[in-house]
């Protein structure tokens, strides 16, 4: 039987690499900014719209920024702004937490199924060697705690589900471009690479995986 899956952020770059990837082998739907303003109601409102489909085998969240024309990541205290620092938290840590609270639902019950939400290896705290990037840090370590006590509420729920929280390594795009100068070429990755990795990863994962924070290629990450 085919499987199901939903890409929530379709249209950013590790998205939009995710369903060239999955499209061939996957009823694959899709959810980005051009049919979604990601407001609670509209969340609410295609999670409905997809409950009426079946259950999914894999979802999968790719909402997050790290700069835009409002926000940049701060290098020192000096540069701390509290309408960046939210605009961090509304991007990185409340719309993929609204995420959860929507389509989690839509996961298998009785079959193992797999709830995957981009993260980053800098919003590690024990990780942390280098300071700076204050506001993206810390709404990434945020997302970690959501996804973890998200795993604790739905292991008694649907305990063959899998909820993780995923560093898909440094990717080429729009999002890492203006740094690709300080990135070693041999840990930049082709969007297509970290994608084809991040499926390999969700095969490999099981319920007893479910709260974890893991790297591209399946070693635990620190809190």
């Amino acid at each position: 039987m085919q499987t199901r899956s939903l890409v929530i952020g379709a249209n950013g770059t590790i998205g939009r690499a995710l369903c060239d990837v999955m499209a061939p082998e996957t009823e694959l739907h899709q959810l980005s900014r051009d049919n979604c303003d990601y407001s609670s109601s509209h969340l609410q409102m295609h999670a409905a719209r997809l409950a009426k489909i079946g259950e999914f085998d894999r979802i999968i969240c790719c909402i997050g920024a790290l700069h835009n024309d409002r926000i940049q990541p701060e290098k020192k205290l000096a540069d701390l702004d509290p309408n960046v620092l939210a605009e961090y938290f509304a991007v990185n840590t409340i719309l993929p937490a609204m995420t959860l609270r929507w389509f989690s639902s839509l996961l298998r019950k009785q079959a193992a199924s797999h709830f995957l939400v981009l993260s980053a290896m800098v919003g590690s705290i024990e990780d942390n060697k280098l300071g700076g990037w204050y506001g993206y840090r810390s709404a990434k370590a945020a997302l970690n705690q959501v996804v973890r006590t998200a795993a604790i509420e739905l292991r008694r729920i649907k305990p063959k589900t899998c909820v993780v929280a995923v560093h898909p390594g440094t990717t080429r795009g729009e999002l890492t471009a203006p740094y690709a100068r300080n990135i070693k070429p041999g840990k930049y990755y082709t969007p297509s690479e970290s994608a084809r990795r991040m499926l390999a990863l969700t095969d490999r994962l099981t319920a007893q995986d479910s709260g974890g924070f893991f790297n591209w290629d399946g070693n635990p990450l620190p809190w």
